[in-house]
């Protein structure tokens, strides 16, 4: 019997796709999480950290979950150069998550800052995509395709 061994596929030169781009974007949440139950730890040993006493210092992990649309707005941008619908797209989910955070954190009323989500979802509706515009707006070529996908 003759052991079969799989053959990787051809190498790729696409940057986005080599094991180093995907780590390093594993290496934030790993770092947080550990940093997180450091903080608890410390916390637990008797250090006492004063943030941790507040009653919403949780909102915290909130407003890092916006770290992840925020760094795909950036490299978009700067693999792009410009800013496009998928930038924007990124930039208006990490600042309905940064509001949520920020709401939570402050104890600010959402009976007042509610408004702040509608006028979030009405600048959605102005980015234009695939789905829902066709080419009406010139997308009609693949590059204008991944610039518009989200």
């Amino acid at each position: 019997m003759r052991a079969v061994i799989p053959r990787r596929g051809p190498a790729t030169t696409d940057p986005a796709n080599t094991p180093s781009r995907h780590l390093q974007w594993r290496i934030f949440p790993a770092v947080a999480i550990v940093a997180i139950g450091l903080l608890f730890l410390a916390n637990n040993l008797g250090y006492n950290l004063a943030f941790l006493n507040r009653g919403n210092w949780w909102a915290v992990i909130i407003l890092m979950a916006a770290f992840t649309p925020l760094t795909h707005a950036y490299e978009r941008y700067r693999t792009s150069g410009k800013v496009d619908a998928e930038v924007m797209y990124s930039l208006l989910s990490a600042s309905g998550v940064v509001l949520v955070g920020v709401l939570f954190l402050f104890e600010l009323d959402w009976g007042t800052w509610w408004l702040l989500f509608v006028i979030l979802g009405g600048l959605f509706t102005l980015i234009p995509h695939r789905s829902r515009c066709g080419n009406r707006y010139g997308y009609d070529s693949k590059e204008d395709d991944a610039a518009i996908k989200h």
